[in-house]
């Protein structure tokens, strides 16, 4: 039996906390005070008798006893949230929402086209898109905020209760302006490229291991000059005003290059690969205007293949 003491204010403090992995974060995504948040996370740590969460100077952490309890709140919430979406919901999806979490890489090209390819094809949800870095959106998706993550697989630990489908792979590019000084040199070294400012992802992105994997393989432990960042508007911008070199997914430049706006470097090296995909919760319920959108991704996702 659901111990009555459990109220929703502490699942949805403890979910944002989760998702946040901060209190302030969280407190401010609810429009609540941090003491608030962290009474009711403790509170709610007493009512189950086992801490939940573990903070420490690099954020807070799920214990293994808060991993258990987040997905099964996580569902209940996801479950909760259809419920409320379903009173008064139009015979079709008229009055239906979904959230879709995407990926810098796939926010630029692939999503549109495929919610533009699902509106034409009668789909009539109200479309929410929501992005950030891949774990971000991951525990959004757990706590049922989003219906559908496109992005890349992450590590076990967090895909778990998660299904992840493959649409592509993605490789990592160095792009630089037009006119600039290695644009026809070839082939392209890792050392010629750290003679400049070098855009390079910020830790926890999910292309920066294999990028610090590529550097190392090139003896280089470190790059004299660079710009962390993973926004493609800045990393754009800054781009074509200098002769920086922005090392970043080819989803997020693709159209950039095909309008002649930056140019790609023929560097002599390998560059890794990592799949792209929809991510869904193993117990989501099958809703057919979702289905239309999957099925608009895995179309487009066929052609940049």
């Amino acid at each position: 039996m659901l111990d009555p003491r459990i109220k929703l204010r502490h699942l949805s403090c403890f979910l944002e906390v989760t998702a946040q992995k901060s209190f302030g974060k969280a407190a401010k995504a609810l429009a609540l005070t941090q003491p608030a948040v962290s009474k009711a996370i403790a509170e709610l740590e007493a009512i189950l008798g086992t801490p939940l969460l573990e903070r420490s100077r690099r954020g807070v952490f799920l214990t293994a006893n808060g991993e258990v309890f987040r997905r099964y709140a996580g569902t209940a919430f996801a479950s909760l949230r259809e419920g409320v979406e379903s009173v008064g919901r139009a015979e079709r999806d008229g009055g239906l929402t979904i959230s879709i979490g995407a990926l810098p890489t796939v926010a630029t090209r692939l999503v549109p086209a495929a919610v533009i390819a699902a509106k034409a094809e009668g789909l009539g949800a109200t479309i929410r898109v929501l992005t950030g870095p891949n774990d971000y959106l991951l525990g959004r998706l757990k706590e049922g905020s989003l219906d559908i993550v496109v992005g890349r697989l992450s590590d076990p630990a967090m895909m778990q209760g998660l299904a992840f489908e493959p649409l592509y792979s993605e490789e990592i590019v160095f792009v630089v302006r037009n006119g600039h000084p290695l644009q026809h040199r070839s082939p392209v070294t890792l050392h010629d490229i750290a003679a400049f400012t070098v855009l390079f992802p910020i830790q926890g992105s999910i292309i920066r291991p294999d990028v610090e994997r590529l550097m190392l393989g090139q003896g280089l432990t470190a790059l004299p000059d660079t710009i962390e960042t993973v926004s493609p508007s800045f990393g754009r911008r800054y781009t074509r005003m200098s002769d920086a070199v922005w090392i970043i997914s080819r989803g997020v430049v693709l159209d950039d290059l095909e309008e002649g706006q930056l140019a790609l470097l023929p560097v002599s090296i390998d560059r890794p690969t990592g799949a792209v995909g929809i991510t869904t919760r193993f117990d989501a319920v099958p809703r057919a205007a979702l289905n239309r959108l999957r099925e608009a991704l895995r179309r487009l996702a066929a052609e940049l293949r």
